[in-house]
């Protein structure tokens, strides 16, 4: 085998594992909402409603319109098509909030596959002011909220956002859910 073929051989093997140390991936986008397609990876929880809208778009043409009723936790949970968040520095998400007052939201991530206690996921609430909300969660800032341990990031299985017992029905507006 020639020396220059040798290395072209060496050189393809190696790419691979470079690429898995350069740094962060530029975005990864869990769900723009701009498809009824996008709509079949989401997962909604009793006493919510959601559908397409033209309305408070920040990327592309769509948001999610999410109608949130009284009950325990109405809400959503993403379908996740990559569990390995680890390249990433950055959730980020838009919410609009068209109510006049302010409203709690909150976010549920687990980074194991079976259903982690309260005290072993990450648990956030977000005050959403009315108007835009452009929410951005470091990673490495997410911990348990029990033991504060830090989320394995190549393994997260599940991504909620809900409303903790809402006593009347709120609309929101989500759009542009992407890792940075």
């Amino acid at each position: 085998m020639s020396i220059k073929k040798k290395i072209f051989i060496i050189t393809l093997s190696i790419l691979p594992v470079i690429a898995c140390y350069i740094g962060p991936a530029a975005q990864f986008v869990l769900s723009d909402f701009e498809s009824e397609a996008d709509l079949d990876r989401v997962q909604w929880r009793c006493h919510t409603l959601f559908s397409l809208s033209d309305e408070h778009v920040t990327n592309g043409s769509k948001s999610l319109k999410l109608v949130l009723y009284p009950s325990d936790y109405p809400g959503m949970a993403f379908e996740l098509p990559m569990h390995n968040w680890s390249r990433y520095k950055m959730l980020s998400l838009d919410i609009y909030n068209p109510q006049e007052e302010m409203v709690f939201l909150a976010m549920r991530i687990d980074d194991r596959k079976e259903y982690p206690s309260f005290d072993d996921r990450y648990n956030n609430s977000f005050l959403l002011k009315p108007g835009m909300n452009h929410l951005n969660i470091p990673l490495a800032s997410m911990a348990t909220s029990g033991t504060k341990r830090n989320l394995n990031l190549r393994n997260i299985h599940r991504f909620l956002i809900f409303m903790a017992q809402p006593q009347k029905k709120y609309i929101l507006y989500i759009d542009h859910v992407h890792l940075a």
